[in-house]
Parts: structure tokens; C-alpha cells; sequence
């Protein structure tokens, strides 16, 4: 009876030894990435007759581009404007609707107002604003240890960082990581097609290609 229950000892004594803080050895415990939102801002001057200037548009198409992917809420428009009703400031706003409408921003996600005051009326900028996620990480720590001695074989300092770092800045919309996209179906599709593929033992990928060889030829003999 006692040697049995020194063994159980011994073996309850052994699994508390093993018991640790995961989080000591889990990289996204330890280096998060965090998602906050920061203002995405462009900044026009009107052109002649209050329309939009031609040499703007590559800007404009970035920043609708941005809109669609990251934004965080809709857009704010301020035009500097002697009156509200300033003939140039209204032209220019229906300018900038028109060609935001022309690359897929509805109007109810632009909210149009004028500044009067003097320094504003007396450039007539268009200041154009939304709030845009961005996926942040903190900066890496140490590299003194070295990284093939693990012997618990946890991460060793940087390796988590640098891929949590690696994965912030290749996220294309950073609003996925507060609120997922609802899957389109067509993946699921395909993933069924591939697991199809690995249970049966085929091949998952393309065939390769074989290059075309042409045939030797000889021009004359020995």
C-alpha cells in the first residue's frame, strides 16, 4: 500500500513541477497585435470653375480605394466656403460627390459641410477625412539568447514579435481582426475540394508543367 501511494505522490508531485504560465510561452500572449483606428486625410485645392483638378485623381482613387478596404466609419468632407451657398464651394462638393459616387462610395457614406471662417474661405480646400483601422504590434524585445538552446522548448525572445510584426503590416483590412468577414462560400467549396483530394492521397496542386523538348538533330558526321 505505501509504495503505491509514494508513487502517486511522486507522480502528483511530478505533474505540479509541469504545470506552468502558458502565457510565459504563447507569442500572441506576449506580443498582441492591437488594432486601433487613426485618420485617413486628404487635403484638395479647387480648381478653375470650383471642379476637381485632373492631376488629383490618382490621390482621390487611393483614398476611395482605403475607404473600401479599412475604413472605420464613413467619410467627412469640409470645403472652405465664403457662405454656405458659395457657388465655388458647391461646385466643388458636387465635383468631389461625383467622382467618389464613380468609384462605388455611396452619398449616405459622405457627409458634406463648409468652413466660413476667413482662413478657410480663403483657400477653399476640400479636407477630407475618415477613421481607418490599423493593425499595430509592439516593438520586438531581446535577441541575446541563443536560438537553438530551448531546451523546454518554448519560443525563443523576437520569434513571436517578428511574426506578430510580419502579420500586422501584410493585413490588408485590419477590420478583420475586430469583426470577421462572413465567408463567401466559394472557399468553402474549394477547401472541400482539397481535403476531397488529401483523404484519397491525389494531388492537391497544379500539375507541373513539362517543357517541350526539341528533338536533337546533327549536321553532319565524324
Amino acid at each position: 500500500m505505501l509504495p503505491r501511494l509514494a508513487i502517486a505522490i511522486a507522480c502528483l508531485m511530478g505533474l505540479a513541477a509541469c504545470e506552468a504560465d502558458m502565457a510565459n510561452y504563447d507569442y500572441r500572449e506576449r506580443y498582441p497585435i492591437k488594432v486601433e483606428t487613426r485618420t485617413a486625410l486628404l487635403i484638395l485645392e479647387p480648381g478653375p470653375g470650383g471642379r476637381v483638378k485632373a492631376v488629383d485623381a490618382a490621390a482621390i482613387e487611393e483614398f476611395a480605394r482605403d475607404f473600401k478596404n479599412r475604413a472605420a466609419g464613413g467619410i467627412t468632407i469640409q470645403i472652405g466656403a465664403n457662405t454656405p451657398s458659395d457657388a465655388l464651394a458647391t461646385s466643388f462638393a458636387s465635383d468631389l460627390g461625383k467622382i467618389l459616387a464613380a468609384r462605388g462610395i455611396p452619398s449616405a457614406a459622405v457627409q458634406t459641410t463648409y468652413a466660413t471662417d476667413p482662413e478657410s474661405a480663403k483657400y477653399g480646400r476640400a479636407v477630407m477625412e475618415f477613421p481607418i483601422y490599423v493593425a499595430l504590434a509592439d516593438e520586438c524585445g531581446t535577441f541575446k539568447d541563443q536560438t537553438t538552446f530551448t531546451p523546454l522548448n518554448e519560443g525563443t525572445y523576437g520569434f513571436g514579435c517578428a511574426n506578430q510584426r510580419n502579420l500586422a503590416a501584410m493585413v490588408v483590412n485590419p477590420r478583420d481582426l475586430v469583426d470577421a468577414q462572413a465567408p463567401t462560400g466559394r472557399m468553402a467549396a474549394r477547401s472541400n475540394v482539397i481535403v476531397g483530394k488529401y483523404i484519397i492521397g491525389g494531388t492537391i496542386g497544379a500539375a507541373r508543367e513539362v517543357p517541350a523538348i526539341s528533338p536533337m538533330t546533327t549536321t553532319g558526321g565524324l
